[in-house]
């Protein structure tokens, strides 16, 4: 699976996760958020036409022919994560599939090996997060669910691109770990630098301090 520089499609809340999202995590991975409630469950009713195979081929670099194939790939990437990370269920997890999003770019790029518990952890983390953010409650069923859709198509991306690239060589590596530290920027505004896994799930470490965020236009319909 060849991971390729194509674009998140970063909508209203893209944008305002992005911008606003590592403040609210490392109040989080800092102790200074509450995380002692139970988190909101962030689940959605999948569309009955996928949103984000289409606006990621968009921004995908080539021709027609390169953008089709883009296309058919991430309607892959969504089918693999439903059928096999999501396990069948019938409704879309926003919070699961930021966690696998974040780790399966986090496991790129420091060469990790994912457990479930540690899944179960970082996923808690992503629904107190998000849950309780402005952009989230403030947001339409379609921005949810091309939000959703863009975390389990590049996190199976990058999650799958780093296990054939363990076979490729250096080069290959190299080139996921590129992919991998753009879209925790874009998608979720996290500094991969700061970010450390342990037994408590996600870190911060918070003399790091986060890269700017590029100006992004609003996409064309």
């Amino acid at each position: 699976m060849m991971i390729n520089t194509a674009s998140p499609d970063t909508n209203r809340l893209a944008q305002e996760l992005a911008r606003r999202l590592s403040e609210a995590l490392g109040q989080v991975l800092t102790g200074f958020g509450d995380t002692n409630a139970e988190p909101p469950a962030l689940t959605i009713q999948p569309a009955a036409q996928a949103i984000a195979p289409a606006l990621l081929a968009r921004r995908h670099p080539g021709g027609p022919k390169a953008q089709r194939d883009a296309r058919a790939l991430y309607q892959r990437c969504l089918a693999h994560y439903r059928e096999k990370v999501q396990r069948g269920l019938p409704e879309d997890d926003l919070g699961a599939a930021a966690a696998y999003f974040v780790l399966a770019n986090l496991a790129a790029l420091q060469n990790l090996d994912i457990t479930e518990s540690q899944l179960a952890l970082v996923e808690r983390q992503m629904r107190h997060v998000i849950g309780r953010h402005d952009a989230w409650l403030a947001a339409d069923a379609r921005e949810r669910q091309s939000l959703f859709e863009q975390l389990a198509i590049l996190g199976v991306l990058v999650g799958e691109g780093q296990a054939e690239a363990r076979h490729q060589g250096e080069a290959a590596l190299a080139n996921v770990r590129l992919a991998a530290r753009g879209y925790l920027v874009q998608l979720l505004g996290l500094n991969p630098d700061a970010l450390r896994l342990t037994s408590e799930g996600l870190t911060l470490r918070a003399e790091v301090l986060m890269p700017e965020l590029p100006t992004v236009d609003e996409p064309q319909e």
